[in-house]
């Protein structure tokens, strides 16, 4: 039997997506302006600055044959889970990185924290040492570096930071679809969580006008726009019943 092409282009399209995705903006935000919203209180800016390494291994043996010396990884765990490693710096017991995370940490006092540095080299791995804490460390004060004290005698700096804001409506992605723009992903700490939009949700208007009156660029654009421009959004649920969501704060505050 034959399959005709335009079915099979039918059931091709079906299995695909065949709308656009795209996703509200950010801009960075250096500091935040006196008298604005509060950040969160569980997110911080956190750089690793360097590290000193005991010049022996455990047993008092060399890092390396021949006497060299270690090729250091610094890693971060919260509650079990690696959530940030270094680069790798080669034969050195003076490791500096002076690397911030790529977004704010998130930490509460219950989280479990460890800190450990690493020998890690071709042939495989040795630890150095392992720092164990619940929330940040007692000594890391905003503004000041801060020496982790590792099991072993080596030692690792960081420093603690406000966290840093972006500005933005917080929609990371979004399907453009002719009567509405469909949500499939929102950031935490952002605008349209705290307004309590979710993925699965569907915008039906921006302000006055229906996402069905206008062209797909336009309705990402004005959606992009709502939080600036202090328009409200039609949104319809998952019962889908209509309501009427107003955009929270100002800033999305990214976090790992």
């Amino acid at each position: 039997m034959r399959t005709s092409f335009a079915f099979v282009l039918a059931v091709a399209l079906a299995a695909g997506c065949v709308y656009p995705r795209r996703g509200t903006p950010l801009s960075a935000v250096g500091n935040v302006p006196p008298g604005s919203a509060s950040a969160p209180a569980d997110l911080v800016q956190l750089t690793v600055v360097d590290a000193q390494v005991r010049p022996r291994a455990r047993g008092d043996r060399d890092w390396d044959d021949g006497g060299g010396l270690p090729d250091v990884v610094a890693r971060i765990y919260r509650d079990e889970q690696l959530v940030w490693e270094s680069p790798r710096l080669d034969d050195t017991l003076t490791p500096r990185w002076d690397a911030t995370l790529p977004r704010n940490f998130r930490i509460s006092p219950t989280n479990a924290l460890r800190f450990e540095l690493w020998d890690i080299d071709g042939v495989g791995a040795d630890p150095i040492g392992i720092y164990r804490t619940r929330g940040l460390p007692e000594n890391a004060l905003p503004g000041a570096e801060a020496r982790v004290m590792l099991e072993g005698g080596s030692y690792l700096a960081i420093r603690v930071d406000p966290p840093r804001p972006h500005r933005g409506v917080g929609i990371e992605e979004f399907e453009v679809r002719p009567d509405e723009l469909l949500v499939l992903r929102v950031l935490p700490y952002s605008p349209a969580s705290r307004a309590g939009i979710e993925a699965g949700d569907r915008v039906v208007a921006i302000g006055d006008v229906r996402v069905s009156g206008m062209t797909d660029a336009a309705a990402a654009s004005a959606l992009s726009m709502a939080l600036s421009r202090a328009q409200p959004l039609i949104v319809r649920g998952a019962n889908d019943r209509e309501r009427t969501v107003t955009l929270e704060g100002t800033y999305v505050w990214l976090a790992m």
